[in-house]
């Protein structure tokens, strides 16, 4: 754990900088006392290099520099798997993608992103619950918010005007249900008069971006800016910092597989988003091939993380979707990277028995291969 507390002090630092003068984080300028994630990794570290006889950075700006050089570099043997070691936590005076994800694995560095996490979260099941009348209604309304926190990092408040006329329970001070969720997961933006407001997002994941931005900046996105309008009355919203990090981002991958799911025949599979109330991220109901024969079914998590060490620990199989096969889905470009495979499947060893890993491309052909032989009662 010692790697992911210079992590998440690293992205304390960052948002304690950023929070106080609205700059970005420079390791050189930072002053004052440091997280104690900081200090208690550095301690770690510094009595690790005492008993090996090697040096060791003797400040925290010298850290500061470690933190640019290959994980592996260091003179201390960390317990990484091999693929990681390459691994760096400052790219110049920016978080590593490696960094951002192993910061995530220590949640209590950051509260208050772990708070509003939890909230939105809650919120969003509240606004099912109340607006459904059933099961299955739920899990409908659950599956179109959590899109929406995928789609829709910019919402004006038009667009929740519209969204509450099919949402339209509300508790006994009549604030809707809905109105509280986008409170919690959107931060709101009001205007001094109605029209239109220009915006700068990526033309990907639709992120936002500040203006003069070269790129989008959210990990495995390769998108430019663009502007586009936001039509509203009074104001319009953008996502919480965490519901950036905990929803959206990694739900780009999840939109993009359940778009390509989407394509495959109706009649052959069917596709459950986030079954379970997101016990896993979808669920494929391939159809029998004669009448009176047996369902199959595979269920599948959508996953993005620089690091395969970071995925593994961070998994849980959930056991309540029944399934003949649980697959981990990557994006393919991580499957390329040399020995991420293999410790990734090592490190799910004990942690996650009987699920496979594919990349994006693999499970989408062996799924419309699979849908191919399948097939409704005729």
């Amino acid at each position: 754990m010692t790697v992911e507390l210079l992590c998440a002090a690293l992205a304390r630092i960052r948002l304690d900088r950023q929070s106080a003068d609205g700059g970005h984080f420079r390791a050189a300028e930072v002053h004052g006392p440091l997280p104690r994630a900081w200090r208690d990794a550095r301690g770690r570290l510094w009595w690790q290099a005492q008993a090996l006889g090697s040096d060791w950075p003797s400040n925290d700006l010298e850290l500061f520099e470690w933190c640019r050089r290959p994980l592996g570099s260091w003179p201390v043997p960390l317990s990484l798997a091999d693929g990681d070691l390459e691994a760096i936590l400052l790219d110049g005076d920016e978080l590593s993608e490696f960094a951002e994800q192993a910061a995530d694995l220590v949640r209590h560095a950051d509260v208050e992103a772990e708070l509003v996490q939890n909230q939105a979260f809650a919120a969003l099941m509240s606004c099912a619950r109340m607006n459904g009348d059933g099961e299955e209604a739920v899990q409908r309304i659950y599956c179109r918010l959590r899109r929406l926190l995928i789609d829709r990092p910019v919402l004006s408040d038009r667009d929740i005007q519209a969204l509450a006329r099919e949402l339209p329970k509300a508790d006994a001070d009549s604030d809707s249900y809905l109105a509280k969720f986008v409170r919690t997961a959107y931060v709101l933006h009001p205007v001094e008069s109605p029209g239109k407001v220009w915006l700068g997002r990526c033309r990907e994941c639709h992120n936002p971006v500040d203006d003069g931005a070269s790129g989008c900046g959210t990990p495995g996105c390769g998108g430019r800016p663009e502007r586009f309008e936001v039509a509203c009355l009074a104001g319009y919203w953008t996502q919480h910092r965490a519901t950036r990090q905990f929803f959206h981002d990694p739900g780009l991958l999840e939109g993009r597989l359940l778009d390509r799911l989407a394509e495959l025949p109706s009649d052959r599979v069917r596709t459950e988003p986030w079954p379970c109330l997101d016990a896993w991220d979808a669920a494929l109901i391939f159809e029998p091939v004669d009448a009176g024969g047996e369902r199959e079914c595979w269920a599948i998590d959508a996953k993005d993380c620089a690091s395969p060490t970071l995925l593994a620990r961070g998994f849980r199989s959930d056991p309540r979707v029944p399934a003949r096969r649980r697959i981990i889905v990557v994006p393919t470009h991580r499957l390329q990277a040399p020995g991420y495979l293999a410790d990734l499947e090592r490190e799910l060893q004990g942690r996650a028995a009987g699920v496979e890993v594919l990349d994006e491309k693999a499970f989408l052909r062996q799924a419309a291969v699979r849908a191919s032989r399948a097939g409704g009662a005729r």
